[in-house]
């Protein structure tokens, strides 16, 4: 995982490990999918642009939401059945937030 540098980094070794059941389960939708499709369509109209050779020291990336200071902007979305992924499921995810 140290060599990861993107969220399709940790997919493709997800796949090479996970069972197929666990696999289909986390690649697929409710109902006909239509959610999951407009879901991927959303991201692809987003575009990460580095700022190469510009001076980032003093970079903030912290907001405020709902009158509290976070540090950086990322939160985890409830997901259901993540004891398939691992053997401590949501603990092993509510202890992860706090690695830095």
């Amino acid at each position: 995982m140290d060599n990861f540098v993107s969220v399709d980094d940790f997919e493709k070794s997800a796949l090479q490990i996970l069972p197929k059941a666990i696999k289909d389960y986390y690649a697929s939708g409710a109902g006909k999918e239509f959610t999951l499709e407009w879901n991927k369509d959303a991201f692809k109209k987003y575009k990460i642009r580095p700022k190469v050779l510009t001076n980032v020291l003093k970079c903030k990336i912290s907001v405020g939401i709902l009158g509290e200071e976070i540090s950086m902007p990322l939160g985890i979305a409830p997901t259901a059945m993540q004891g398939m992924a691992h053997p401590d499921g949501e603990c092993a995810t509510a202890k992860g937030k706090n690695v830095n």
